[in-house]
This record gives structure tokens, sequence and C-alpha cells, in this order.
């Protein structure tokens, strides 16, 4: 009982330094939990919750807590593992326990515990008092791969800051951060975090975010006397959040990370920027229906091999670059490989034996490797070396692109990898155990003692055979026989017709009614020798295999650099095989903005429609200064079903595809460099936010508004309509004309508003979606025509939709009652283009509300397809006309 006390006050003590983790408290051969632990646990484990002198208590087995563990993070929860520091025995007092690894979702390292496909950021921000104000600052890592970024974001409002945070969070999608306490005072900063589903938030005092102090640590880490080297000014704040996270894994990892890469910045100009709303609207690495990977960008482009290539294709798809020089150079890889598909194949197949070598290696640097995992490294180098030959060998015929041939850092990278590869495989075992703990770790030949001892250990039962015979011949007992049991071990066993032979050396163990069990100082001699083999052969292996990792560890930064640069041309490749699978074409990168594609066609929705059947479309535009007539936003109108937000989409998806680097979904597209990309499609609300729908689009659209570039492609879809007609219209008027007068970029703008059309602007052009009426039927043709639609159809629609034909029927005579309405003066509500420069033109012509009847007539007229009109039709169009003129 004193001893149980004693235990329980060394848990509770414990427990006391780690009050945000689940405690796993080793006991013999379980990791116990007990208390609020054990209540918590059983209930996400599905455990039985037992009792111990009342408290409440639950555990797992220690050699099975691997998938309890995942499930566990999976959850966002951290687990401390304590462990037992010194052997149970009797009169040694409380076993010595202590946590050496703290678990979080944000640092493990595992692979059970991991997305292949995805990187694990550990995220860290703050916002630092300094001399040129207070700034957001983001640091990030994956202690998986070894990246490491920081940045300060720009001056701006609070608002801004939270929107740039936002857009972070969804592109890096953490599983958990850390967060200076005084910044969760900022509302707008609180709101963002708390969106991101999962995130394991940790508050941190504001004192523990010193970029002064964080600056000059971080230098001493990594051996240099000043962070210019990294790209950074000297005390940046962004290292305030960066040394928050190494000081984080260093506490939590309990062991030295020799593979993380200096803090590097992040350059947002870098790379063409899209909004955390457009990310999910466009659905490049999710969908919108389940946030599920399937029916996304990503899910139709992923032709990786690796690991590594996949997360990399993650980050291309949602970093295109903005720069041309760098988007060409991936595009000129893709189209050698593209072009020489026997290459292609042979690359792709020797890529399908390279392992995630990054995770590897950062396990290696960290302790944490197996004996598997040395020789999954040592194939995958081997694997390297294979690909590297494939693509040398095409040097001398046709010349492949810098990025794909190995350079001299990456040759000197794959030498050194390569001598820790041959070390690997000649020392551990084809199938090595992944326990140190058991042996069967290390190859014969390896070791001349280890061999020696397994030749003991395998030649006991010919030591014993001779040793018996031995005794035989002495004694003259020819049924001497040697056997075993777990109580005496190794013993004599004579019968009681012989024991009258029994020499004085034997020396009895057991009496039995048919004999006597004997041992002898040789035997015992014999029992100990092959019993410590076994024990000595485990602890050999055990210290040659911890050699050989750490040899290995000398090695460890090669090996990544060797990982990234092959996920690269991995990422190439599948961008190639896309091409190839799904008839992509090279898209041609200039600097003009313009955008022109012919035959475009949306690549997740054409890959999921029988082959052939997706109806192409194709768009010009052009903003250039230069040429002020070129039409430069497309206004599209039609009705639901027709194709319009398939084709908004496809449309900035050839334009994200291009600046990543891929070939794209049309016959011939020609993208000048766009540096953001707005796409607001789709009515939904936020009730995280507390947002209506409507207020999520006008937040959406100021922010639009706010930011756009002449540089960059707006997408929008059906702005306005979640409020009034007549507010609705105002401002998608009002939208459209501060495109067109004050961004002046690259838009196309779909709307239900017909009266829209009656915008008079050069850089506008009319479009719609073709539909065909036959008697009472419409057919969607999905083609995209150079004028106005004729009407809105949303009754076939209905109709399509499965309505009941009586609410049809009904809609029909309503809709006809308000058609004639519309023959009114006082209903003519078609709002005039309001004049260029003047001050709240739209109000004013919205209080005014009216077009002159012969701008209407004039207008109608103009919209007509004659070529379509039968003539009774004709005849009543035209007297409808007559009598809007007399009225």
């Amino acid at each position: 009982m004193a001893e149980r006390s004693a235990m329980m006050e060394q848990y509770r003590a414990i427990k006391a330094r780690h009050r945000d983790a689940i405690l796993f408290f080793r006991l013999g051969d379980f990791y116990e939990m007990f208390f609020e632990d054990a209540i918590e646990a059983s209930s996400i484990l599905d455990l039985t919750l037992t009792h111990r002198q009342g408290e409440p208590m639950c555990g797992v087995p220690y050699h099975a807590a691997r998938p309890y563990i995942a499930r566990l993070l999976k959850r966002g929860r951290k687990i401390a593992i304590c462990e037992q520091l010194s052997e149970p025995g009797a009169g040694k007092g409380i076993v010595e326990r202590g946590v050496i690894e703290v678990v979080t979702p944000g640092t493990t390292v595992e692979e059970d515990f991991l997305d292949q496909s995805a990187n694990n950021y550990l995220v860290a921000a703050c916002r630092p008092e300094t001399r040129r104000g207070a700034r957001l600052c983001i640091a990030y890592l994956d202690v998986s791969t070894g990246e490491f970024r920081a940045f300060a974001r720009p001056e701006e409002d609070s608002s801004g800051q939270a929107q740039a945070l936002r857009t972070e969070l969804y592109r890096l999608s953490p599983r958990e951060m850390l967060v200076q306490q005084s910044l969760l005072e900022d509302k707008a900063i609180a709101d963002a975090i708390g969106e991101i589903e999962g995130l394991v938030v940790g508050r941190y005092p504001d004192w523990s975010f010193d970029p002064d102090a964080a600056s000059r640590d971080i230098a001493r880490r990594f051996g240099v006397a000043s962070l210019k080297g990294f790209g950074f000014e000297e005390a940046a704040p962004e290292m305030a959040a960066a040394g928050a996270l190494l000081r984080y894994v260093d506490e939590t990892a309990r062991s030295g990370l020799p593979h993380l890469s200096p803090p590097l910045p992040y350059r947002e100009d870098e790379y063409l920027s899209i909004d955390e709303g457009s990310r999910k609207n466009l659905e490049i690495v999710r969908n919108i229906g389940d946030s599920g990977r399937a029916f996304s960008l990503i899910a139709v482009l992923d032709y990786t091999k690796t690991a590594p290539g996949s997360r990399l294709l993650r980050n291309w798809l949602l970093q295109p670059l903005r720069s041309r020089t760098a988007a060409e150079e991936r595009l000129e890889a893709v189209d050698y490989l593209y072009r020489d598909q026997r290459l292609l194949s042979s690359l792709r197949e020797a890529l399908g034996s390279v392992r995630d070598i990054e995770r590897l290696a950062s396990r290696v640097a960290m302790d944490k490797a197996h004996a598997k995992d040395l020789l999954a490294l040592a194939e995958s180098v081997r694997a390297c070396a294979e690909c590297g030959k494939l693509l040398r060998g095409r040097v001398a015929e046709a010349g492949p692109p810098p990025g794909l041939v190995p350079g001299d850092a990456e040759r000197e990278a794959l030498v050194r990898s390569g001598a820790v590869a041959a070390l690997v495989e000649s020392a551990i075992k084809d199938e090595p155990s992944i326990l140190l703990t058991e042996g069967d770790l290390i190859r014969e030949g390896y070791d001349g003692e280890l061999d020696r001892l397994r030749s003991l250990k395998a030649g006991s039962r010919e030591l014993l055979d001779s040793y018996i015979e031995e005794e035989k011949a002495a004694t003259r007992i020819p049924a001497l026989r040697v056997r075993f049991n777990r109580i005496i071990g190794y013993y004599l066993e004579v019968s009681k017709g012989k024991l009258d032979a029994v020499p004085p050396h034997f020396i009895r163990r057991q009496s039995l009614v048919a004999g006597e069990r004997y041992t002898t100082a040789r035997l015992t001699e014999l029992e100990s020798e092959m019993n410590g083999a076994t024990e000595r052969i485990v602890d050999l292996e055990r210290r040659l295999f911890l050699d050989v990792r750490e040899k290995a560890k000398a090695a460890v930064a090669s090996m990544l650099a060797l990982g990234r640069a092959w996920a690269a041309r991995d990422c190439l490749a599948s961008f190639a095989w896309a091409a190839t699978a799904r008839g992509y074409s090279r898209p041609r990168l200039v600097d003009e903005p313009i955008l022109r594609i012919a035959e475009g066609r949306h690549p997740v929705v054409e890959a999921h429609l029988p082959d052939r059947s997706f109806v192409p479309n194709g768009i010009s535009l052009d903003s250039s200064v230069s040429r002020p007539e070129a039409p430069a936003f497309a206004l599209i109108t039609g009705p639901n079903m027709a194709g319009k937000s398939t084709f908004l989409r496809q449309t900035a998806l050839i334009a994200l595809m291009a600046q990543a680097g891929s070939f794209v979904p049309a016959l011939d597209a020609e993208i000048g460099m766009i540096d953001k990309i707005y796409c607001r499609v789709g009515a939904q609300d936020n009730l995280a936010r507390g947002e209506s729908t409507f207020l999520v689009e006008m937040h959406e659209t100021a922010f639009i508004l706010n930011t756009a570039t002449e540089r960059s492609l707006v997408v929008m879809d059906e702005v306005g309509r979640g409020t009034s007609t007549i507010d609705g219209l105002a401002i998608a008027w009002a939208v459209s004309e501060s495109i067109l007068d004050s961004i002046r970029c690259r838009a196309l703008f779909a709307t239900h508003y017909h009266e829209l059309t009656a915008i008079a602007h050069p850089r506008l052009r009319n479009f719609s979606l073709a539909v065909l009426e036959e008697a009472d039927e419409v057919v969607f043709l999905k083609r995209l025509e150079g004028k106005p639609a004729e009407g809105s159809y949303g009754i076939h629609v209905a109709k399509l939709a499965g309505l009941p034909p009586a609410v049809l029927a009904r809609a029909r005579v309503i809709q006809a009652g308000l058609e004639a309405k519309e023959l009114a003066p006082s209903s003519d509500r078609a709002l005039p283009s309001a004049p260029r420069g003047e001050p709240g033109a739209i109000a004013k012509a919205a209080q005014a509300g009216l077009f002159s009847p012969g701008d209407l007539v004039l207008a109608e007229l103009s919209s007509i397809d004659t070529d379509r009109l039968t003539p009774l039709e004709a005849l009543n169009r035209l007297s409808a006309l007559k009598k809007r003129l007399q009225s």
C-alpha cells in the first residue's frame, strides 16, 4: 500500500508538469491513465474504465500503443509518454520514471500518425511591437520534413491582418498553433483561428515572443553570426514567432533536431495569391461537398509516385508561380517528358521505388528510425541513383532542361547518401525486427563477435549432445537424457533402476516416482553460456544498430536534399503524365495582361464525365492599356444549369494550372501572368462567423474591390442575389463599373440580372450559354455565345428538378401576370449607365429607376434573334413593342 501511495504521488508530480497532455504512465507492460485522463481517454479510445481504490483508471499495452496514440492525435490531444527509467527489483524502492517525449499533433514524425500526401505544419503567430509598428508575424515548420519558414505581414489594420492570417491557415492546414496571448484579444484574429477545424491552439504569454532574444537564439543554434544570410534583417519581428516554434519542438521532442533547415523567408510576391474563399470555390485540394480530396483539382492531377512528390504537388497548386521565367522552366521540363514517353514511363517506374525520404531522414535525425526505416532509406537512395542515370543518359541525345538533370551539388549529396545506403545494406537484415529488444537486426558477416555468439546459440544442441555422450560413457548409463523445463532449466534424468550408477558429481535437483533429476557443474556452465548468449546477442545487435543509425545521421542533410530534388521531378512527371492521359496542351505564358483560351475544359468535371461528352468553350480577354477597345470584361448571362459556373471556374483553373507549371485542358491557351485570382462563386452562409449569405457575399466582394490589381483575374457569379432585386441589381451594376473603370483587370462576371447587358462600355462584351427551345422544352447546349441570353428559363429548370405540375402551372400564370405589369411605364426599372466620373451616379439612377421607352425598345430590338422567330412570334413581339412606345 505504501509503495502504491508513493507511486501515485510520483504520478501526480509528473502530471502537474504536463497538465495539457494525456499522461501515458508506464507500469510494467502497460501505459496506465488515471483520474481525468482515464475518463477522457476511455471515451475516445473505447476502453473499459475501471476503478482502483475508488479512482478511475484505464490502460493500453505498451507494445500496442501506437494506434491508440494515433487516434488521440486525430482528436487533437497531446500525449506525454512517461517511461520507467530504472529496472524494478526487490529492495530498490519505487521505480524511477520520467517523460521522455510529448507527442503532439504538430510535432509527431511517426508514419502512423501522419498524412503522407500533406505536410504536417506547426504554426506560430504573434504581433510584437517594433519600431515599424505592430506587424502580424507568422512562422511555420514541419518537423517531419525539416521545412522552416517565417515572414512578417506588411502594415495593415486588424481586419486585413485577420484576413491574411485566415488565408495562410487555409493554405497550410496546420494541426497545431502557438499564439501570443494578447493576439487572441483581437476578435477578428480569434475568429480566423477558430474557423480551422481540429486545430490545437496553445496560448503563450507575450514575453515569450521576443524578436531580439529569438534572433540571438536562432543564430546560435545554426552557427551563424547574423540572420542576414538567411534573408532576414537584424532582430526581424518574424523571428519572435520562429523562436517560439523552436523552443516548443525542443521541449516536446526531447531530442536534438539536426535536420531542421534554417528559417527562410516566405515571399508572398513570389506566388500567385489565392484567398481563402477562392481556394474553396475552385476546389483546388478539397471539394466543397464534404471537404474531401475526391472531385478536387489535385485528385485529377496527382499522378505522383512518391509521398514527398504528392505533398509538393499540393503546394505547387496552392502557390502557383508569379515569375514567368520560373513557370516556363517547369513547363519546359514537363514538355520534355511529355514528348519522350519512353523516358517518362521509365522514370515513373523507377520513382515507384522511392519511399518517403524526407520523413525517413527526419526520423533518423531524431533517433526514432527503426531498422526497416533504414532499409527503406537505402532502397530510396539506390532508386534516386537509378533515376539520375535515366536522365543523364539523355543528356548526349536530346539535352533535358536544367531542372531535370541532377547538378553537382545533388551528385555530391547522392555520393554521401550512397555511402550510408551501402553501410545499411551491409549491416541490416533483409527482414529485420522493428524493435530493439528482440535482436534479429544485424546481417551475418557484419560483426565477428555477433557471429560467434550466434554460432554458440545455434550449436547449443550439439554441445549438449556431445556432453551427454561423455556422461553416458563415464557413468555407463545408456538411457541418460538431458531435458529442459522452465522451473529448473536443463537437467539429467536417471531412472530408479540406474540410481546406483550415479556418480558423485551429479547434484540432485528433484525426486520423482520413476527416478531422479540431476544437474552438474558442467551442465550449469553450458546452460549459463547458452542463456547468456541470447541476451548478449540482443544487446550487441542493439548497440550495432544504434551505431549504424548514428553514422547515418551524418548524411541526413544530403538525404533531405535528395528527397526534395526528386519530389520536384516527381511533380513534373505527374504533370506530364496527366497531360498524356487527359489530352492537355502546353500553355503560352506572356507578360501582357491577356487571357486567350480556345476550347477550354473544366479539368475536374471533364474527368468525371463519359469520354468526349464535355462541351469545350473559349474566351479572349485583354486588359492592355495600349488596346482600350479590347474586351477585358465578359458579362455572362443565361439560365441556371446552362453551365455558367462551370465555365467561370474552368477559366480560373486553367490560368492557375498554367502558372503552376502544368499543361492545361484546352486546345490552345495564352495566359498573361496573373498576380491574384479571385473566385466569388456560389452562395453560402458562414455560421462560424455569424454571417448571412448576403453578408459573406458582400465581404468577399469588398475584398476583391479593395485588393485586386490590373494584373488580377476576377471571376464573380451572381453578385447581389442575396438581397432584393432592386438592391442586388444596383450593387451588381456598381461592382461591374468599378471593375471596368477603377481596377481595369481581366474579369468574368455571370449574372441573372439581364438589365446589366445594357451597360455600354468599350471593355465589356456580352456572352451567354446557348439554349435550344423546342415547344415547351429547353435543351442546355453548354456552348458559349457572343450575345446576351434571351431569358432565364427558371420554370423550365424547376420542371427538370421535379416540381409538381400544379406548382409549375401556377408559376406560369404568375409569370405571365408579372410580365404584363412590366409593360407598364411604372415598371420599366432598367438602370442607365452611370456617367463616368460622377459621384453617386448609380444611386441617382436607382432612384430615377427609368429608361425612356425608346431606349428600352431599342435595347430589346437589338437583343432579338430574328433568325429564330416564327412569323407569328414576330408579329406578337412587334405589337407589344408598339404598345410600349404608345404608352
